[in-house]
């Protein structure tokens, strides 16, 4: 006669079927459940993770909703400073705080009072380094290097044309942060003559002397560069 506990076996065995191309368990009540409920030998989180990257497309972990595995691992993502009221967002943090808190001779707005510092306080005065960024772009798109050739000179030009994304990003962070046009100098490695020839733009864009520049400079003028000539103008760029 067959042992009371090897009969428990068998019938356990028989109701609980393994569905081996789905990787699921059959339960008592007949509904499938995931391996990572019924295998206690593998690594839950992966089997759980395997599972839910498994599901079809229009299943619910699909459809908008987080997952359980994101409700049970969730991360935090920054939205950027979208309150009105706080709109600048400290450097290498995600406090946001008012405008008129920066440069107000106050510290701890921002962490390390960078908020305080001076580039940081030119900054504030200037066009967004981003807006800037998108305009020298947006202008070698209509006038390749030839603007930045009449502009800056023939160096920084070349190198432009080698490289766009860091020269681009270079230019107009020296535009959002550099106290006066020598520091400009400095930070792009201009020669004193290239300083000079542009120092010399700039004050005919200031002074509205158009008639003494190319058209295609004329034209990025009219686009742009007039506004930002002006807010460097404000910021003391000019200043020796």
């Amino acid at each position: 006669m067959p042992s009371f506990l090897a009969i428990l076996i068998s019938l356990l065995a028989i109701l609980v079927k393994i569905d081996s191309t789905t990787g699921s368990a059959i339960s008592f009540d007949g509904t499938h459940r995931p391996r990572w409920l019924t295998d206690p030998h593998r690594n839950r989180i992966e089997l759980f993770k395997k599972w839910l990257g498994s599901k079809p497309i229009g299943s619910a972990s699909n459809e908008g909703s987080s997952s359980p595995y994101d409700l049970l691992h969730p991360i935090h993502k920054f939205k950027g400073c979208i309150d009105p009221s706080e709109p600048f967002q400290c450097p290498q943090s995600e406090r946001c705080i008012a405008l008129q808190f920066i440069c107000d001779g106050n510290p701890g707005d921002c962490p390390g009072n960078v908020d305080e510092n001076e580039e940081t306080c030119i900054a504030a005065k200037r066009p967004a380094k981003e807006n800037i960024e998108k305009f020298l772009q947006a202008e070698y798109g209509l006038h390749d290097l030839k603007l930045f050739t009449f502009l800056f000179g023939n160096k920084i030009s070349k190198s432009i044309e080698e490289n766009s994304p860091f020269w681009f990003d270079t230019l107009a962070s020296a535009f959002s942060v550099a106290k006066t046009i020598r520091n400009f100098a400095e930070k792009t490695h201009m020669s004193p003559d290239e300083l000079a020839h542009f120092q010399n733009i700039i004050q005919m864009i200031h002074d509205g002397r158009l008639e003494e520049i190319p058209i295609f400079a004329q034209e990025a003028v009219n686009q742009g560069l007039a506004s930002l000539v002006e807010k460097l103008y404000e910021s003391g760029f000019m200043d020796q």
